[in-house]
């Protein structure tokens, strides 16, 4: 009977030491789901110009993670805003807070966007660092460089060694606390990634509308009525003051008026930017509608061929 009750609190004793070591795992691997992070947010804001390279503004459209299969997905939109005549190109890395380096592939490029793919990124990943190298045109560089050697010596030697930049980078950051989690993540067909940007332009267009619509517009109205508001109480005054004092409201009232009519056009710079922006998202509408339609001629062309 001893042996008995030994050999069950010695299964007791196991199957605790079990438990301990799962909940121990649990804690370790999700810890920083549920904990609370006190540290700064180190996240690079989106559909903001992001400044540092010499010839492009970078802007992050997009940062998704999907956990079960180690990657993510980087949308990425570069505008050419420097004066070089060739526009430049770019590599990337990526890398984590601790150095660890991570393969990066560029998945689709048209025209100014990227859609990169940062792969084997565990799970317990908290910043991701993601190196955007602009690449310039070496006969610019070369060009440039002989501008300068001349501009400081007068004369340049054909057969002179000449000594270029290193390409600029910029880091573009990624912290989990800002990166949505996506189990259904894949790598998608090029159609798709060129209707993913336009439906994102389409998205930042809306709010901008809205803010019109809801914010800035109604706002001038108000300002106008309470400008009107404060020249009837004026008006209502007048009876009872001297020449003088009469003489004084009405330049007030002359420099309200300045006031409503300057309102008015602010307002109207408002209603046309409204009338843009609305015409702008009809036009991408249109697009997208034109890429569906042409890939749809492209199935029923191919349907018919096999």
């Amino acid at each position: 009977m001893k042996l008995k009750i030994n050999k069950g609190l010695e299964n007791k004793f196991y199957v605790s030491l079990l438990v301990f070591v799962a909940i121990s795992f649990l804690i370790l691997f999700t810890s920083k789901w549920w904990m609370y992070d006190d540290n700064p947010i180190n996240q690079t804001p989106f559909n903001k110009e992001i400044l540092g390279l010499e010839q492009t503004t970078l802007i992050l459209k997009k940062w998704q993670y999907n956990p079960e299969k180690g990657f993510m997905e980087v949308l990425l939109e570069t505008r050419h805003t420097g004066s070089d005549s060739v526009k430049p190109t770019f590599a990337f890395a990526a890398k984590s807070s601790k150095l660890e380096s991570y393969p990066v592939k560029i998945i689709y490029q048209k025209d100014n966007h990227f859609v990169l793919h940062i792969s084997k990124v565990p799970e317990d990943y908290s910043v991701i660092g993601l190196f955007v190298k602009e690449i310039r045109d070496q006969k610019i560089l070369e060009s440039e460089a002989r501008d300068k050697l001349f501009a400081e010596k007068g004369a340049v030697d054909p057969a002179a060694i000449l000594e270029l930049p290193k390409p600029k980078e910029k880091i573009i950051v990624g912290d989990y606390r800002k990166i949505n989690e996506d189990m259904n993540l894949k790598e998608m067909a090029q159609i798709a990634y060129q209707e993913e940007f336009i439906a994102l332009e389409v998205e930042q267009i809306d709010k901008k509308i809205q803010t019109l619509e809801k914010k800035q517009i109604p706002l001038q109205d108000d300002i106008i009525a309470s400008i009107q508001n404060e020249m009837r109480q004026i008006e209502n005054e007048l009876s009872y003051k001297t020449e003088d004092e009469k003489q004084e409201i009405r330049l007030q009232l002359v420099k309200k008026k300045t006031a409503i009519e300057n309102v008015n056009e602010k307002k109207k710079e408002y209603q046309n930017r409204l009338v843009e922006l609305q015409n702008k998202r009809k036009m991408l509408q249109d697009k997208i509608e034109k890429i569906r339609s042409s890939e749809m001629k492209k199935d029923v062309t191919n349907d018919r061929s096999v």
